[in-house]
């Protein structure tokens, strides 16, 4: 496995730490209904969003990099109704005439240079059918703009490891570079033995933050257009206060 995977280390605690991330599934599903299906599950992890949408009777090809998060995915029990296919999001090849590209929960943050940017999106849009459509899921930038740098453990929450059945304490420590709009994050898990030891895992995690015109300029370039900004999940306009920039963009015809 690629030493660059940053999930290699902590695949098997992604579940259980993202248990409550449920409010984003409804949005996924309407916009199934709204451009159609297939849909291809880009950076698709353990499955979350996809086995959702499978569940809807939608049919979802899901496209991971880390097999780690691989892993976890197919030991889940359902996960026949869903095509898994290992791979860059970049240059991965899982067919065409999808109806809707999804990118849920910061999946984007994870490419750094324009590049990046525009070879996924670009590959994207291969998969998709003439209107087809894109949903982003990023954190609001503005946030971002105004995270106060904290040098010092901050806890986020502590859960049970499904492996174990011991609990883990999950923190963190945020550094804002924000010339360059990268948000490093190092997240440290600790694990409480039986014998009372901790084993702690380490994970350094760089998410790049984007601005509403950054996103527009970025799926126009690849071939979208137009594109519509929401800063929930319900679609509520996006504003600086919104909880997340929520971007759907359809492929020109």
């Amino acid at each position: 496995m690629s030493i660059s995977d940053p999930y290699e280390e902590i695949a098997r605690y992604y579940d259980a730490e993202n248990a409550d991330l449920l409010e984003d599934l409804a949005a996924y599903a309407l916009l199934a209904e709204r451009f159609g299906g297939p849909v291809l599950d880009v950076g698709c992890g353990t499955g979350r969003v996809a086995l959702h949408l499978a569940d809807q009777k939608v049919a979802v090809t899901g496209i991971e990099s880390s097999a780690a998060m691989l892993d976890q995915a197919r030991a889940k029990p359902d996960i026949g109704r869903v095509t898994l296919i290992e791979g860059s999001a970049a240059d991965t090849l899982a067919g065409e005439g999808f109806g809707l590209a999804v990118l849920a929960f910061s999946t984007f943050q994870h490419f750094h240079t324009q590049d990046e940017q525009l070879g996924v999106l670009a590959n994207i849009a291969r998969h998709l059918r003439p209107g087809g459509g894109i949903v982003t899921d990023l954190s609001n930038p503005v946030h971002f703009f105004r995270t106060d740098d904290i040098p010092a453990l901050v806890h986020e929450r502590t859960f049970t490891d499904p492996a174990s059945g011991q609990p883990v304490m999950q923190q963190s420590i945020v550094r804002a570079d924000r010339a360059a709009q990268i948000l490093h994050i190092t997240w440290v898990y600790d694990r409480v033995e039986v014998g009372g030891g901790v084993t702690r895992t380490v994970c350094e995690m760089p998410l790049r933050c984007y601005t509403a015109p950054e996103m527009r300029l970025l799926l126009e370039r690849a071939g979208f257009s137009p594109v519509e900004f929401y800063g929930t999940y319900d679609f509520d306009p996006f504003d600086e206060h919104s909880p997340r920039l929520f971007v759907v963009a359809e492929k020109a015809s």
